[in-house]
């Protein structure tokens, strides 16, 4: 019998891992940089796999702009840290009213630089310093894998609360399994702890657990692993030899700017052409445990594959309207 784990998930906390939040995120997404960056990004780079994240976010604004009309759309980003994303929503949809609210003050000046038209230093897990009602699209990137067990439900109706009754939601969130109930979080050495430590990630699980915590609140639009195993960026590929050692010292051989990107591009259409196919093929809920029994084993263990996904989801959601 194996020893039972000497946490739940609720005592997976920064303190345990002894990190203060606020003095660990203050510089760490900070990136004056990116200011400016989204009028420059060519053609190219927008078709890349790693563009993919705002290409989804994208098509969930247009799903809300198409049924809420021609009238002014309040849209808020939630942890938006230096506003990348956000930057690129007002680029390509300048009629939007945005929002943007992260613990950082570092971050929030420089969102306010880069096309935010309000943003505010807040501690979002303390609550969401908005009414209820008021926003018609309401957006998270890489942020909910931050955000400890023990206060995910609470953020999640807090995002309710200020969603408006027919409003969207679109959350691309850290997704996998993570073991942090059997981990040392006082040993440097623990895979865990240096997991953590790495970018933070102190809540990270699995898309089925994000959507049964959404669903308490949301309908489900569409939820799906993300990229579709095995693809990934080839600067993640290689850096962690995803493909195996032939691979990546093949691709050495070739490896400058314009070859990564090429790469890129390549994998990019591949995972939309994929994700495409199975969404229309299984429905909008590419999850393992939804997707249907094809009667093929073999068949059944490539899509089982295929939806283990590489660390990442995009998930869109709309409050019902009463």
């Amino acid at each position: 019998m194996s020893e039972k784990s000497p946490f739940t998930k609720d005592d997976i906390t920064y303190a345990l891992f002894d990190i203060d939040p606020a003095a660990y995120y203050q510089e760490r997404y900070a990136y004056g940089n990116v200011v400016g960056v989204v009028a420059n990004e060519s053609r190219v780079t927008r078709n890349t796999l790693v563009y993919q994240k705002a290409h989804y976010l994208h098509e969930a604004l247009r799903r809300c702009l198409t049924d809420t009309g021609n009238h002014s759309v309040k849209v808020l980003e939630v942890g938006c840290g230096s506003g990348t994303f956000g930057a690129r929503l007002k680029h390509f949809f300048p009629e939007i009213e945005l929002f943007g609210v992260d613990m950082s003050s570092s971050c929030i000046e420089i969102a306010k630089q880069n096309g935010f038209d309000h943003a505010v230093t807040y501690d979002v897990v303390q609550g969401l310093p908005y009414a209820d009602n008021e926003f018609d699209f309401i957006y998270t990137m890489d942020f909910l894998g931050h955000v400890e067990f023990r206060s995910k439900d609470q953020m999640i109706a807090e995002l309710s609360r200020i969603t408006k009754p027919g409003g969207y939601g679109f959350h691309g969130i850290e997704s996998g399994f993570i073991d942090y109930l059997n981990c040392n979080p006082k040993n440097h050495d623990d895979i865990v702890r240096k997991y953590v430590y790495m970018e933070g990630h102190i809540g990270v699980e699995t898309l089925e657990d994000i959507l049964d915590r959404f669903s308490k609140h949301f309908d489900i639009v569409q939820a799906f692993p993300f990229p579709i195993r095995p693809l990934l960026n080839i600067g993640n590929i290689l850096n962690s030899r995803f493909w195996g050692e032939e691979f990546c010292s093949a691709f050495a051989d070739i490896d400058n700017p314009t070859s990564r990107i090429a790469a890129d591009l390549v994998m990019g259409w591949f995972n939309q052409y994929l994700t495409d196919q199975l969404l229309q093929i299984y429905g909008n809920e590419l999850t393992q445990s939804r997707v249907a029994d094809t009667g093929n084993p073999a068949l059944n263990r490539f899509i089982d594959t295929l939806l283990q996904g590489c660390g990442f989801s995009m998930t869109t959601l709309r409050k019902p309207q009463s």
